[in-house]
């Protein structure tokens, strides 16, 4: 696991969460379970400040494939096998 920053529009306002992870698509996927996440805009990794950036088109569609999963471990392992 690694600790990642994630810049995000939470409730209306820019935020920086913090959340630990094993990949960042894995950080990605649990700003997503977060409603009152609207936008994410940046992920870094904290070990190496390797960052992502992201333009959130896709956010709402990303919520909807994730309700479909009805297996939150099916989840975790296809995001911890495509690290």
């Amino acid at each position: 696991m690694e600790e990642y920053l994630v810049d995000v529009l939470f409730d209306g306002k820019k935020e920086q969460l913090k959340t630990f992870s094993a990949s960042p698509l894995e950080a990605l996927d649990s700003m997503i379970n977060f409603e009152d996440v609207e936008a994410v805009y940046k992920i870094t990794r904290q070990t190496d400040k390797k960052n992502w950036s992201f333009d959130n088109k896709n956010l709402t569609r990303l919520r909807e494939l994730r309700g479909l999963i009805n297996n939150e471990g099916d989840i975790l392992q296809e995001l911890r096998r495509s690290h």
